[in-house]
């Protein structure tokens, strides 16, 4: 097939700058869309000098805005532009909150200048010598991509895929003129959004096509549970809506060749699973377990109530009864933080928590726990439950978004299920799964199966780059016959 042109545009690119996981899809999709032979290019922006230190203008923008530099550093699967601007290098690393916690106050006029900048590329007013026949937007703060693309007559063919519907862009109407958009975008069938303004639905209403991040999000995003407000919109552009989910990285999530691992397993052979247990278990001051009959249960991830941290608090002192040990290890609302490590001290033994990310405790939790704990209220993909997966660490999750999608229950004498499922997010039904996950833990071939069940399903960044290519080529030949929305 015809090689293609395309530009990812978004706020995150792992490793260059992340805070989730729209930064470890930047960080990967590329790579695979490029083993497909296509010619791909990133724009992000420059949140701290180091980035474009000792790198060479690439073009200056007018007026003094600032500048784009490109970095082909090793490491990267791709060319990567990254804008600097002064507002954004302010920043110095934090992307979208101050030291206090609280939003930029010039976030719309920073990531408008970067979807204003992405569509000058692709309409070819900035001298870049390379023009996309495909932008690619991701979340709201590049949503005006696609309504300034239409009002340069840009030919690129536009796509916007929503990560997190939670986070709508939602900004005065008067930052409608400090953007320097006409004053007619602002009415219901644009960018007004309950007397506001909304850069994600500008994004999803002036792009050719729209997805999110699994096929069951992007049902229920059309609905008032998921939608965030714009449901009626994501109902109305149904027929260009889509899911694609996310995978992740198999050579860096492999168990058997991960380095941070003393004892190396895989779906073949897995008795290096019980001997990661174990240093786990010594490594974290846990209980130990003589007669293997008390699973670790761990949860990564961040501490927020869209992943269920009320309901673990909720659900703790009756899950300390059980003979199980629990690790807790992520980072979210001091509240939550503070509420576990003082019951980490309570549950000496039984419970450890780790605030903050460890990248090589994350390794070790999903290599050495026997089920992962994820009672999300909502979740657009998920990340944790697959490479909890890849290690044989069995998922108990809600079926909502992404973990609808990935993890299957059943029987407990089914040979396909590889996981358990949350009926609700509830503290009752949280516990109801875990007394069923115990049970089934308790007969050691039939948790070998869906151990080993978990272990052998792929996710890959190939299979969603082909879902993206195909979704490519769909919006590029709709440009060509002219049927895409104008804007006057």
């Amino acid at each position: 097939m015809e090689s293609m042109k395309i530009l990812l545009v978004a706020a995150e690119m792992a490793p260059l700058a992340k805070v989730g996981g729209l930064g470890d899809v930047i960080g990967s999709l590329p790579a695979a869309l490029v083993a497909r032979g296509h010619d791909v290019q990133v724009l992000i922006p420059a949140y701290h000098q180091q980035l474009t230190q000792g790198l060479a203008t690439h073009v200056t923008l007018t007026t003094g805005r600032g500048r784009i530099v490109e970095s082909n550093h090793h490491d990267l699967p791709c060319p990567v532009w990254l804008l600097e601007t002064p507002g954004f290098l302010r920043r110095r690393g934090r992307p979208y909150l101050n030291k206090a916690g609280e939003p930029w106050s010039d976030n719309p006029i920073q990531f408008g200048l970067l979807s204003r900048v992405a569509a000058d590329i692709a309409s070819g007013n900035l001298a870049m010598g390379w023009q996309p026949d495909v932008v690619h937007c991701n979340d709201w703060h590049t949503g005006l991509t696609p309504v300034w693309m239409r009002l340069q007559g840009a030919a690129p063919a536009s796509v916007m895929t929503i990560h997190n519907a939670g986070f709508n862009g939602c900004y005065p109407a008067q930052t409608l003129e400090r953007l320097g958009l006409p004053a007619h975008l602002y009415h219901p069938d644009a960018l007004e959004f309950y007397g506001s303004l909304s850069l994600l639905k500008a994004g999803v209403i002036f792009s050719d096509r729209v997805t999110t991040v699994s096929p069951s999000y992007a049902a229920e995003i059309q609905t008032a549970e998921f939608g965030g407000g714009l449901d009626g919109v994501y109902r109305a552009r149904s027929g260009v809506l889509s899911g694609i989910l996310n995978g992740i990285d198999y050579a860096c999530w492999n168990p058997s060749t991960d380095p941070v691992l003393h004892h190396p397993f895989d779906a073949e052979q897995t008795d290096g699973k019980s001997h990661q247990r174990q240093q786990l278990i010594r490594e974290l001051g846990l209980a130990f377990d003589h007669n293997h009959k008390a699973p670790v249960i761990a949860w990564v991830g961040r501490l927020t109530e869209q992943k269920g941290i009320d309901l673990l608090l909720h659900a703790l002192p009756q899950l300390m009864q059980k003979n199980l040990r629990l690790v807790v290890l992520g980072a979210g609302d001091k509240h939550w933080e503070r509420e576990l490590l003082k019951l980490g001290k309570i549950h000496q033994g039984r419970l450890a928590v780790h605030t903050g990310f460890n990248e090589e405790l994350a390794h070790k939790l999903y290599a050495g726990a026997d089920m992962l704990l994820m009672p999300s209220r909502f979740e657009p993909c998920g990340l944790a439950q697959l490479i909890a997966m890849r290690y044989g660490t069995v998922p108990l999750v809600t079926p909502v978004g992404g973990l609808k999608d990935t993890v299957m229950d059943g029987d407990p004498k089914s040979d396909a299920a590889n996981g358990l499922l949350i009926s609700a997010p509830d503290v009752d039904a949280l516990l109801a799964t875990v007394d069923r996950a115990l049970e089934l833990y308790d007969q050691p071939q039939r948790w070998q199966q869906r151990m080993v069940n978990a272990m052998k399903l792929r996710f890959e960044w190939d299979q969603a780059a082909a879902a993206y290519e195909a979704l490519y080529r769909d919006a590029l030949k709709e440009r060509m016959k002219g049927h895409s929305l104008r804007v006057a």
